[in-house]
């Protein structure tokens, strides 16, 4: 699902929001939707990840059949099931984004590409 989109988050902003809940007693028993600050799709972030590191980042599209038989060692049978109607659910379609990181610890959510500058170094050989 090239053209899935997802709202990745750096889990630095994921451990400053919890922080924030967790810490400040106006925020107590309250529910928090986190996104990051940006809808991209796959092929978006692989391009992000390509830039970064300085590598090309290809991709192949592969039938779910494929996919699924590919991480059957790994990844039990219903979570690839939940994986793929939820990239299907959102294939062409944005996601939608909050601004809750920024309104709980004051500064704007992090990129994907601050995400990928932090992890540089993971996508190296």
């Amino acid at each position: 699902m090239p053209r899935a989109y997802a709202d990745p988050i750096h889990e630095r902003d994921v451990a400053e929001a919890a922080f924030a809940v967790l810490t400040e007693p106006r925020l107590r028993g309250s529910a928090h939707h986190l996104t990051g600050p940006e809808s991209l799709t796959f092929v978006e972030q692989l391009a992000v990840l390509a830039e970064v590191t300085g590598r090309p980042a290809p991709h192949t599209v592969v039938t779910p059949a494929e996919w699924r038989e590919s991480v059957g060692d790994f990844l039990p049978e219903p979570f690839a099931d939940a994986l793929l109607a939820h990239w299907t659910a959102h294939d062409g379609r944005p996601a939608p984004l909050t601004r809750t990181v920024e309104e709980l610890t004051g500064h704007p959510a992090r990129t994907f590409a601050a995400w990928a500058a932090d992890h540089e170094r993971a996508f190296r050989p």
